[in-house]
C-alpha cells in the first residue's frame, strides 16, 4: 500500500504533526488537494512537494526552469488550450515522433492522459511538474513565443482574478514597446488613471501586487506591472489571489456561524 502524502512529508521531516493536523483540518472544512492547501499554507514550497509526489506516485519530476527552449514542432502537438485545460507542457518527441513526453501536474489522472493520446496521437510519458511552475513555462514558451515569432491574438493573455484583462495579447505589447523610447525598458508605458467605476482589491494604489490589480479597461497595463515580464506579473497575480482565497474564507466561516448557510450547502455548491 502506499504511503499517503502527509505521512510521507512528515517522515521526510518536511513538515511537523500539527502543521499536517492544521492542513488536514483546512481540507476537512473547504476540500481540495492536501498538497496545494500546504504549500497555499506556506508550510512548504511547490518543489518540495513536487518532490514528495514523485516519491509517492513514483513518477519522474521536471524542474521546468532548466529547460530553455522547447522545438516549435513539440508544441505544435499539443494546442494552447489543452495545455492549459489539463496543466500540461509538451518537453520532447522520442522514437521519431511516436512518444512525447509531457510534464503534467496529475501524471495520475486517466482521463487527462486519454485526452493527450487523443489530441497528440501519441504514447504519452508524464513527468511530474506543479501547477505553478507549468503556468509560468507556459507563459514562456508558448505565450512568450508567439510574441516573439509574431504569434495569433490569443498568445498572450493575462488576466487578474477579478476577470479583467491586465495584457490582451502579444500584439498590445508590441505596440506599448513601439510607443515607448529607446530607452525605456520593455512593455513600460504610462498607465491611464482608472475609471470611475474601478474596482479596488484593497491596499494602497499601486502599493504592491493588491494595488496592481484595480480594475482596468481592457488592455491596460497597471503602473505596478510597466517592465515586468509575463512571469513576474503571473507570480504577482497568483500572490494577489493567495490573499484573496483567505479573505474570502473568513467572509465564508462568518456567513457559517451567522447561519446564512452550512458547510454542507457550501461545499455542495462548490463541487457543482
Amino acid at each position: 500500500m502506499a504511503i499517503r502524502l502527509g505521512d510521507l512529508l512528515v517522515k521526510a521531516k518536511v513538515i511537523n504533526e500539527s502543521q499536517l493536523k492544521a492542513a488536514l483540518a483546512e481540507q476537512q472544512k473547504w476540500g481540495g488537494k492536501l498538497g496545494e492547501l500546504l504549500v497555499r499554507m506556506n508550510f512548504l514550497t511547490e518543489d518540495m512537494l513536487v518532490k514528495a509526489l514523485s516519491k509517492q506516485m513514483n513518477v519522474p519530476s521536471v524542474a521546468l526552469e532548466s529547460i530553455s527552449s522547447i522545438p516549435s514542432h513539440v508544441r505544435s502537438k499539443m494546442p494552447p488550450e489543452v495545455a492549459r485545460d489539463l496543466v500540461a507542457l509538451p518537453l520532447q518527441l522520442r522514437d521519431d515522433g511516436k512518444t512525447l513526453v509531457v510534464a503534467m501536474a496529475e501524471p495520475q489522472n486517466l482521463k487527462h492522459l486519454d485526452t493527450l493520446r487523443s489530441v497528440t496521437r501519441c504514447r504519452i510519458v508524464p513527468q511530474l511538474s506543479g501547477r505553478q511552475s507549468i503556468a509560468r513555462a507556459f507563459s514562456r514558451f508558448y505565450e512568450g513565443e508567439a510574441e516573439l515569432e509574431g504569434g495569433e491574438d490569443d498568445g498572450m493573455k493575462l488576466v487578474d482574478s477579478q476577470g479583467h484583462t491586465l495584457i490582451k495579447s502579444a500584439e498590445e505589447v508590441k505596440a506599448s514597446r513601439r510607443s515607448s523610447s529607446s530607452n525605456t525598458p520593455a512593455m513600460q508605458v504610462k498607465a491611464p488613471p482608472p475609471p470611475p467605476d474601478a474596482i479596488s482589491m484593497g491596499g494602497p494604489a499601486g502599493g504592491g501586487p493588491s494595488g496592481a490589480m484595480r480594475s482596468s479597461t481592457l488592455g491596460e497595463i497597471p503602473a505596478s506591472m510597466q517592465g515586468k515580464s509575463p512571469a513576474d506579473m503571473l507570480r504577482a497575480i497568483e500572490e494577489a489571489q493567495r490573499k484573496e482565497v483567505t479573505a474570502l474564507k473568513g467572509m465564508v466561516e462568518l456567513l457559517i456561524e451567522k447561519g446564512v448557510f452550512t458547510r454542507e450547502e457550501y461545499l455542495a455548491r462548490v463541487k457543482r
